[in-house]
């Protein structure tokens, strides 16, 4: 047979069990074969024959005998005459018919059987209630030829392969393949419809006789916020994208700034992919075909969002991984230094590395590393800000990457996240599991949420504002004037003790001043003393406490005599508790974060604090001093705060994570 003129399609049997997934393949041991007998083979039964009519002969050891009903061992090979035909079971009651002049040989691969068609038809089927075999098995069908390849589930279905010449057909009666082009275009294949393959290239024929083929899709980049780079192809030097947003070829690399990210939308589509903070990508290319969509491109560094459009069958395409949803799916995916990190926020979909399919569903995580292997799949938890329904909650913070919504309840339930209030274009939507939803926490704006039962019922709503944490203008006093006079001055404060800049007039033949403060009632020796050039004299903030003072101002000559007796003048600090927010003093952004952190604030009188979940004990003047726990990464501080008939405030302190 000429290598140029034939191919062939190659049926593995992946045998996957749920309690035998990370056992070791075991070999098939060599076995004493009788050379004048073919009943002799290899220990390890891979199927039965079942049924044969005809001329069926059956190739053993090297020897053609006619085929008799009995097991089959890996390295037989059956082959049918003009009027032949044979039928082959396998443990799960899948079946595989074998059409007149064919044949078809039997071995083993990484984890199951391999079905060789070299030439002639071949009948898959899979009954719709398959019994299970021992041991839990399952089995599932991969088709796979040197033009492409072809997945079959373990759901029912009946799949015809049709190899002859340089061409073939595989034609889809009752189920759903996916058929993957030699050269990385996927198509969906369902009921009805089929792949032609001839001269190398691949076609997806609709049940009406229509030809789709994946064709090439513009994608378009826009800024979503602060600053983003293009690179095009064979360019050497980044450029900042346009305000209007700009059209990526294959081979375009995208980048964003510490703070920025970058939105990818495909023409056509309502699939979208979202570049975060300080990430860079690279578009390989993107196609449409029918109800297909597909992007395909490399994720250097960085976080990348990404939600699947509804009704559509989606493709992702990674290096060393692909990602396939049916339908509204959210994701996000991290490059780490080993490979990627994929947490499925809400929907379904399949990891694909080579031939090995995974699940992942909403609430789980996927740790993908090495170039190939099974991903370890996990359960999420709740990022450490949960906000529950209500309308109007506070968030304020900086470079805090996620936030949480969280409901009561428990099941399967539908989730909508919008920046507007109307929910007229979703940023995330989709099935979920659990009762939460992880979701990326913008710098500023606002997030709109709601929870629907399967049926449409609505569970939960709410919503919340996010921006940096600011200061009452009242509190932003940098300093407190004090003059000299007769009259007492009164400086009220909240936090802590502010600086305090005393004035008094200047003195004919002065060159300076010396000014002393002393507590009431205590005028032996000062609290505080400065000698200046200038009439006035500044205190560092915390120099003086809450209490009562007298000051005084003494002018001095250049050799440092008293020119005239300084006048006492009355100073009183006052501690005003009556802040309208949270003031949080300790620890500050970015700090090195530790086992444990000094937290130090104020609040205003009627208000309950915690930090990380555990209530705060506040002092008779509300302020609080003790130490917490950092949670997360990055290791946050989350101080959340609770007034009768207000909306929740948080307010999150983020610290630097020690190490590389």
């Amino acid at each position: 047979m000429s290598n140029t003129r034939r191919w062939s399609l190659i049926l593995l049997f992946v045998l996957a069990g749920c309690d035998e997934e990370a056992a070791t393949p075991v070999a098939t041991p060599a076995a004493a074969q009788d050379a004048g007998s073919a009943d002799a083979g290899p220990a390890t039964e891979l199927g039965v024959l079942d049924e044969l009519r005809g001329e069926v002969m059956l190739e053993r050891g090297g020897r053609k005998v006619p085929a008799t009903k009995g097991p089959l061992y890996s390295g037989d090979a059956l082959e049918t005459g003009k009027e032949g035909t044979a039928t082959v079971r396998f443990p799960d009651g899948r079946s595989v018919e074998v059409g007149s002049d064919a044949r078809v040989g039997l071995g083993e691969g990484s984890g199951g059987v391999v079905l060789t068609v070299e030439r002639g038809i071949v009948l898959s089927r899979v009954p719709a209630r398959t019994g299970a075999p021992a041991g839990g098995r399952k089995v599932s069908l991969t088709l796979q030829t040197p033009f492409g390849l072809t997945r079959v589930g373990s759901e029912p279905s009946e799949v015809s392969v049709a190899v002859a010449g340089d061409g073939g057909r595989v034609e889809v009666k009752l189920g759903a393949i996916e058929f993957v082009a030699k050269g990385g275009e996927p198509m969906n294949v369902s009921t009805g419809d089929a792949v032609e393959v001839s001269a190398g290239k691949a076609q997806l024929v609709m049940g009406g006789g229509r030809v789709v083929e994946l064709a090439p899709i513009p994608v378009t980049v826009r800024v979503g916020v602060g600053k983003v780079e293009l690179l095009s192809k064979g360019a050497k030097r980044w450029r900042t994208v346009r305000p209007t947003g700009e059209a990526l070829a294959a081979g375009d690399g995208v980048r964003t700034k510490r703070g920025g990210s970058a939105e990818l939308s495909l023409e056509g589509s309502a699939s979208r992919l979202s570049l975060g903070t300080d990430g860079e990508m690279v578009l390989e290319g993107a196609g449409q075909g029918g109800k297909r969509d597909e992007a395909r491109l490399s994720l250097k560094q960085g976080r990348l969002a990404v939600q699947l459009a509804p009704e559509r069958q989606s493709r992702v395409v990674l290096p060393g991984l692909t990602l396939e949803g049916d339908g509204a799916a959210r994701l996000a995916v991290r490059r780490t230094a080993t490979g990627y990190l994929v947490d499925a926020q809400t929907g379904r979909i399949t990891l694909v590395r080579g031939e090995s399919k995974q699940a992942l569903r909403a609430g789980e995580r996927a740790t993908v590393s090495g170039e190939s292997g099974p991903a370890q799949v996990e359960a999420l938890a709740p990022v450490p800000v949960v906000l529950g329904p209500g309308e109007g909650l506070e968030v304020f913070h900086q470079g805090m990457p996620e936030v949480a919504f969280g409901w009561e309840g428990e099941g399967e339930a539908v989730v909508e996240v919008a920046a507007d209030a109307g929910f007229a274009q979703p940023l995330l939507f989709g099935t979920v599991f659990r009762p939460f939803i992880n979701v990326p926490a913008p710098a500023r704006g606002a997030l709109y949420w709601r929870v629907r039962s399967k049926e449409g019922r609505e569970l939960a709503k709410g919503s919340a504002t996010f921006a940096p944490e600011r200061l009452s203008r009242d509190l932003d006093r940098v300093r407190n004037v004090v003059p000299e006079g007769l009259e007492k001055t009164t400086i009220f404060y909240q936090d802590k003790p502010p600086s305090v800049t005393f004035t008094y007039a200047a003195e004919e033949a002065a060159e300076r001043y010396r000014v002393a403060v002393y507590r009431a009632g205590a005028l032996e020796k000062p609290v505080v003393e400065r000698t200046v050039a200038d009439t006035r004299a500044a205190l560092e903030a915390g120099a003086l406490g809450e209490g009562s003072y007298l000051w005084s101002v003494t002018p001095l000559s250049g050799a440092g005599e008293q020119l005239k007796g300084g006048r006492m003048n009355k100073l009183e600090l006052v501690y005003d508790n009556s802040v309208p927010t949270l003031l949080v003093s300790q620890p500050r952004n970015g700090l090195p974060v530790a086992a444990k952190v000094r937290a130090t604030g104020v609040a205003p009188v009627d208000a309950h604090v915690s930090i990380n979940g555990r209530p705060v004990p506040l002092d008779g003047k509300h302020r609080f001093d003790i130490w917490a726990e950092p949670v997360g990464s990055p290791p946050l501080l989350v101080f959340r705060m609770t007034r009768p008939g207000a909306p929740e405030v948080y307010t999150v302190r983020t610290l630097k994570q020690r190490g590389p």
